[in-house]
């Protein structure tokens, strides 16, 4: 080009440059947004509009069965015993479920949602905040309304140090992940409370006499997890408490569950389980009978909704979730009026302890 003109003389390489350059910025902005849209994505923004109720409990409808779950995490429920939530909620009866913890312990869950390798408590609570959404949109999905959630916000992974060490008030448990020794949603029941088992079980003995179930949920109590071997020992203990206050209106059953087996996998196979049912193992059938009972199809796809929900969990055990939707759920029946003083504990030698520390004792 002549200088003479007025245009400039071009430079070797300079477009080529420029094009790499853009180029690079076109991948960094593709990498940048990719990466915000997975932690929008692992947020779950549907879980924003989810309202979880304060902790109250629900009055029942008069004239009809009144079927109370506990679970120790969010998911235990639908998992266990989502197809006869569903079932009972298509009969017309009054529901409650009782989560004892948020479920804010899953390391796993964590560490997904905030996309980081550091933990924090902070982190934690949110993640059972979470929890508690997931929760009430899994029951939504199986009819049973916000109201009929219950939270106590008990320490995850923390239960069965209520039961022995920190079954009374005055040595109460600190959580190593939420770094909390009480109540710390404002959502919970009774919140504010510390983390001990005397209050635990005051609160389980508080939900019963006001909702009066005629049918009650635990976990069995040879599960796996401490967690849920605590559970059954509170609810049992809570159940035989209020039959004794009402020999004639409380349930002289439990309908006991299974979600963790030791040694070996269970449900098997891994996977959606729809063509399967769900069969007793040897070793937990002693001298309480099993029930079981079939799921139409039409439940089992409430089930699957449900346990979905749970969206946390899904994306990091979904295999384990998937194989609790079957052809049936099932429960071992232990009959409590029959038992003879406080419930069976594996750890024996605090068998007696947190119901000699509470008879007649005041939260």
């Amino acid at each position: 080009m002549n200088r003479e003109s007025g245009g400039t003389v071009p430079v070797p390489g300079r477009h080529r440059t420029s094009r790499r350059g853009r180029r690079l910025l076109g991948f960094v902005c593709g990498i940048v947004g990719l990466v915000v849209f997975a932690y929008v994505y692992l947020q779950s923004p549907f879980l924003w509009f989810v309202h979880v109720e304060a902790g109250r409990i629900p009055e029942p409808a008069p004239g009809t069965q009144r079927i109370l779950v506990i679970a120790p995490h969010p998911d235990d429920d639908v998992l266990s015993a989502g197809g006869e939530l569903a079932l009972a909620v298509e009969g017309g009866d009054s529901v409650l479920v009782v989560f004892l913890t948020n479920g804010d312990a899953n390391q796993a869950g964590e560490r997904l949602i905030t996309m980081t390798p550091f933990h924090s408590a902070r982190a934690y609570r949110a993640l059972g905040g979470r929890r508690q959404k997931e929760a009430v949109l899994a029951l939504g999905k199986l009819g049973v309304t916000p109201e009929s959630a219950l939270f106590l916000n008990y320490p995850d992974r923390g239960l069965i140090n209520l039961v022995v060490e920190n079954a009374l008030c005055d040595t109460p448990y600190r959580s190593r992940f939420t770094e909390a020794d009480a109540k710390y949603s404002s959502n919970a029941f009774n919140p504010g409370l510390s983390y001990c088992g005397e209050n635990l079980l005051a609160d389980l003995e508080e939900i019963m006499e006001s909702f009066r179930p005629t049918v009650i949920y635990v976990p069995h109590p040879l599960d796996a997890h401490p967690d849920h071997a605590a559970g059954y020992y509170f609810g049992v203990l809570a159940a035989q408490r209020a039959l004794a206050r009402d020999a004639d209106g409380a349930p002289k059953t439990v309908r006991c569950y299974m979600t963790h087996v030791a040694h070996r996998p269970w449900p098997w196979p891994k996977g959606i389980g729809l063509g399967y049912a769900f069969e007793l193992l040897p070793v937990y059938i002693e001298e309480d009978p099993w029930e079981s009972i079939p799921l139409p199809k039409n439940v089992e796809q409430l089930k699957l909704a449900a346990v979905r929900s749970h969206t946390s969990q899904w994306w990091t055990s979904r295999p384990t979730l998937e194989a609790f939707v079957r052809q049936n759920e099932i429960y071992m029946v232990v009959n409590i009026a029959g038992m003879d003083g406080v419930p069976r504990w594996p750890a024996a030698s605090g068998n007696g302890s947190l119901a000699r520390a509470t008879d007649g004792g005041e939260r």
